[in-house]
C-alpha cells in the first residue's frame, strides 16, 4: 500500500522539479520576451509597411488603373445614351 502512495507522489516532485524556475526567477526572463516580441512585431510592421508601398507603387506605374477608369467611363456613357434614347 505504501508503494501506490509514494509513486503519485514521486511523480508531482518530479513534476516540480523538472517545470523549471518559479515565476519569480523567470521575471526577468519574461520581460526580455516581451521585449522580443515588441522588437519582432516593428520588423513586421516595417516589413509591411514596405511591401505595401511597393506594391502602390507598383500599380501606379501600372497602366491597367487608366484602361479600367476608360472602360468605365465609355460603358457608363454608352448606358446614359441607351437611356436618353429610351425615354425621349
Amino acid at each position: 500500500m505504501s508503494l501506490i502512495l509514494s509513486l503519485p507522489v514521486l511523480v508531482v516532485v518530479l513534476s516540480l522539479v523538472l517545470e523549471g524556475p518559479a515565476l519569480a526567477q523567470a521575471a526577468p526572463q519574461t520581460s526580455s520576451t516581451l521585449e522580443l516580441i515588441l522588437d519582432k512585431l516593428k520588423e513586421f510592421g516595417k516589413a509591411l509597411k514596405d511591401k505595401a508601398l511597393a506594391a502602390i507603387e507598383s500599380i501606379k506605374q501600372n497602366d491597367i488603373p487608366a484602361k479600367t477608369q476608360n472602360w468605365f467611363s465609355k460603358t457608363f456613357n454608352k448606358g446614359k445614351e441607351r437611356l436618353t434614347i429610351t425615354f425621349s
